[in-house]
């Protein structure tokens, strides 16, 4: 089965690949975007919600690799969007144009895109896979909140209304203070991400009647990538657990146990 006929966000053969950074930018202090060539076979395999791990260069420190959500994909390209937060992404934020990383990918499993329109409820930089949803997909609205403006996802061309914990834009407070105002039935899907506590308490407000049309992308701290070595597990709600990298990173959300997910 090829990159083309195979049902969107279903894996196929993993691939380790030597990839040129093509751009690079930081327009916001600690806020990074990488850019890397990438060719059709790894294009036809980017659907949304699919991620990679992402070989840190050489540095006096061994670290393993870091998975990163494919943030959108161009003709011939492909972007990630990440945030700096220890010394694996500073390593990796220093990368130059022109360089190049090793790259394990695309892996797990993306969104399943079976119609309708799509609302996208995001919090921090939980929302850096949204843009290749929205490349694939009919997004109708973005809900999205952050501890500041510079942490919210760029969604040009999708309505959006946010909020930060800080004021900078929007009104300040928490993603779901802006709940009230949805208007749940004129989505057939929705896409949820970011933390965890955030996550359920946005469970706790869906209808009913979309309960079940939930997709949560998943984020957890992996060691291969592959379903190896277990160190990403999700409880599951039929009891024991689900691993984020193989199971997911897009997860129904009743495959999910809330209650456990969120005393991990």
């Amino acid at each position: 089965m090829t990159g083309s006929d195979r049902p969107a966000g279903v894996p196929g053969m993993i691939r380790d690949r030597m990839m040129s950074v093509t751009r690079r930018r930081e327009d916001v202090p600690g806020i990074v975007r990488l850019e890397l060539q990438a060719g059709p076979d790894f294009l036809d395999e980017a659907s949304p919600g699919r991620f990679v791990q992402v070989e840190i260069p050489p540095g006096p420190f061994p670290l393993v690799r870091r998975p990163f959500t494919i943030s959108r994909i161009g003709p011939s390209s492909f972007e990630l969007l990440f945030e700096v937060r220890g010394r694996g992404t500073e390593a990796l934020a220093a990368t130059e144009t022109g360089s190049s990383l090793r790259v394990l990918g695309p892996l797990g499993r993306g969104y399943a895109l079976d119609g309708g329109r799509w609302l996208l409820i995001g919090g921090g930089m939980g929302a850096a896979g949204f843009p290749r949803l929205c490349q694939a997909a009919d997004c109708g609205l973005a809900v999205l909140g952050a501890s500041s403006a510079c942490r919210l996802t760029d969604l040009s061309g999708v309505p959006c209304t946010s909020i930060t914990e800080d004021g900078s834009s929007g009104r300040a407070g928490l993603v779901t203070d802006l709940l009230d105002g949805v208007p749940w039935e004129h989505f057939a899907n929705i896409a949820l991400c970011g933390p965890v506590a955030m996550m359920k308490a946005v469970m706790e407000r869906v209808p009913p009647g979309l309960s079940g049309r939930v997709q949560v992308s998943a984020e957890a701290r992996m060691g291969c990538g592959w379903g190896v070595c277990e160190g990403c597990s999700v409880p599951a709600a039929a009891g024991g657990y689900l691993k984020c990298c193989t199971d997911g990173p897009v997860i129904p959300a009743g495959r999910i146990d809330w209650e456990r997910w969120e005393g991990v």
